[in-house]
């Protein structure tokens, strides 16, 4: 009778140190972002992976070395039944959170490649003239992408002139510190008088002119371990280091 006793209490226990531990993962409770990606994790085994050898391959490739990984590991997957792929442009993403916003910026910064460029490749780019400016959750001030103000413009702003051979030539804009409060019609104000007094504040070789909008910061996009978003060229060549979340 005293065994049955102890192993009850101690079942009692062991449960109640197990809903202890679910609880403080945030299973059955209203969830943050990050407590569903930890439960997630914990449950399947799921991680964020970087494919490197996919860059600067033929998409159809991609796709083959992705799927191979996930034949080997579901589980670092989520669990997925398959990979959901999706391709697009390798434009710049206006609607981020503001870390995956200055990770994506990075990835253009690094992969730009001057060189090669032909004025003409910024027409992949939808919307390419528009200094993006993220303002505050409530819309009242620029908070910038890191928070601190700072505004940037990722693209060459080019425009024909007499430079010999080509008619034209391509220049780079910004960045702009917009802090201390500065609304998001100060902000664009500002960033268009400076590239005034370069004398760049001119139609460009598409005939369009530089113009703001407002990027307000949205409600974080939950992690889909399953799926793999592949950013690629007009040829199908994937330009930027794929993962999957």
């Amino acid at each position: 009778m005293l065994n049955r006793v102890v192993s009850a209490s101690f079942l009692l226990v062991a449960s109640a140190n197990a809903d202890g531990l679910l609880s403080g993962l945030g299973l059955g409770d209203p969830k943050t972002i990050e407590q569903k990606d930890l439960q997630e994790r914990v449950l399947t085994g799921a991680e964020i992976m970087l494919f490197n050898t996919c860059k600067g391959r033929k998409e159809i490739d991609c796709k083959r070395i992705i799927n191979r990984a996930h034949r080997i590991g579901p589980g670092k997957f989520g669990g997925s039944t398959r990979v959901y792929f999706k391709s697009e442009f390798a434009v710049l993403p206006s609607f981020l959170t503001n870390s995956e916003l200055r990770s994506q910026e990075e990835r253009v910064r690094d992969d730009f490649n001057w060189d090669k460029y032909h004025p003409d490749d910024l027409l992949l780019y939808p919307d390419y003239w528009l200094i993006g400016i993220r303002t505050s959750l409530d819309g009242t001030y620029v908070a910038g992408f890191d928070d601190a103000g700072k505004v940037e413009y990722k693209y060459p702003w080019c425009v024909a002139d007499g430079t010999p051979g080509k008619g034209y030539s391509c220049h780079g804009l910004g960045p702009w510190t917009c802090s201390g409060g500065m609304t998001f019609t100060e902000c664009c104000d500002y960033a268009k008088a400076d590239v005034a007094s370069r004398g760049l504040l001119v139609a460009d070789l598409h005939g369009n002119y530089l113009e703001c909008y407002d990027s307000p910061p949205p409600e974080a996009d939950p992690l889909d371990y399953g799926r793999v978003k592949l950013h690629v060229d007009r040829g199908n060549v994937v330009v930027h280091t794929p993962r999957n979340g």
